[in-house]
């Protein structure tokens, strides 16, 4: 008899694709993560399901036939709160685990775009940020618990010389890299003003930006135009972090720009790729950010929308005013906190029911 448990995975998956976002790159990871581990995965993947519209039909057969499955929805909760609500109404029993992406649920619950009580129809919620587990249980929602982002960690790129050059070689130009979707609310554009700024202020020859990642399709021309006059600032196009050479490439940068007020700011990736890499962080006191990195040892903070300090926080550093040194090395200390082997566990899965 075979005993093997078995998982619904419903989100955005881009199964037999490369990951192409934040939310196909952890689902992809997590399933293949519960495959290691036993757990049978039927795919339901809601990535451009307009161009496959049958994946519905797919989704309402599976759940029939496989009752005894527990079901996992693994999305930005707005993808599936239709099919949540609808599971409360007809009071369908099956065990449900709502795996959170992104950092708006408490927020919403709060606000009652959601109700507490479809959300706490599931079994377990699970949410990246202990904010968002204070947010919820404030609310009445119950079995929430707080698991972080997660990569596999393979590798550590030697960043020995970065470090112990920090504080000797000041004549060396600083280079600020930008790793995101690139989009206006990443802070992009006011990257780009305090580069200008930097460059007016005498400061060109001392420092560079890379932006690497997919451009928002609406934001691309307005973009590269904005490069053309800014001769140390350039478009890399894609950093492969499949590989140990693209940690090697990360791991070169001295600080990574993240002027983030996009909406849906959860745990991003980025980060456990900036822990990996070494590389600290200039970012926006925004979202759930504080609850990840910490000011002077993975991160300099700043507040929202403003270029000012973002400038200022960059001329700092390029008058070597930080230990960023040492702020590399607490970054690698701190990845091994998100390597998937460490956050899905079988002691997780048990907890879960899943074993």
């Amino acid at each position: 008899m075979n005993n093997q448990k078995s998982a619904i995975i419903i989100g955005w998956i881009n199964k037999g694709k490369p990951a192409d976002c934040g939310e196909t790159m952890k689902n992809q990871l997590m399933i293949r993560k519960l495959v290691e581990l036993g757990i049978k995965c039927r795919l339901i993947d809601f990535k451009n399901w307009k161009k496959h519209p049958w994946i519905f039909l797919q989704l309402i057969w599976t759940l029939l036939i496989h009752k005894k499955d527990t079901i996992i929805f693994s999305t930005s909760t707005i993808n599936v709160y239709p099919m949540m609500k609808l599971m409360k109404r007809i009071k369908w029993k099956q065990p449900t685990i709502h795996w959170v992406i992104g950092g708006t649920l408490g927020e919403k619950v709060k606000k009652k775009t959601f109700d507490k009580d479809v959300i706490g129809y599931m079994n377990w919620t699970i949410v990246e940020s202990n904010l968002m587990v204070q947010q919820l249980t404030t609310c009445g929602v119950k079995n929430i618990f707080q698991l972080p982002n997660f990569k596999p960690i393979n590798y550590y790129p030697d960043i020995t010389d970065r470090v112990k050059n920090w504080t000797k070689d000041v004549k060396r130009p600083i280079h600020f890299v930008f790793l995101s979707r690139i989009m206006a609310e990443k802070g992009c554009d006011y990257i780009i003003d305090a580069a200008r700024q930097l460059n007016e202020m005498g400061y060109k020859d001392k420092f560079t930006i890379d932006f690497y990642g997919k451009i928002a399709e609406t934001y691309r021309t307005n973009f590269l135009l904005k490069l053309e006059s800014l001769q140390n600032v350039e478009y890399k196009g894609f950093l492969n972090l499949q590989s140990d050479k693209g940690y090697d490439k990360l791991s070169q940068y001295d600080l990574m720009l993240f002027p983030t007020y996009w909406k849906g700011e959860g745990f991003a990736g980025v980060f456990i790729d900036a822990f990996i890499s070494g590389v600290p962080m200039i970012i926006t006191d925004w979202a759930h950010n504080k609850q990840f990195m910490k000011e002077g040892e993975t991160a300099l903070f700043i507040p929202v929308h403003n270029v000012t300090a973002l400038r200022d926080k960059m001329k700092n550093c390029i008058e070597r005013q930080y230990d960023i040194g040492k702020m590399a090395l607490i970054c690698q200390q701190n990845a091994e906190n998100y390597n998937v082997d460490k956050v899905i566990t079988k002691e997780l899965l048990k907890k879960l029911n899943l074993l």
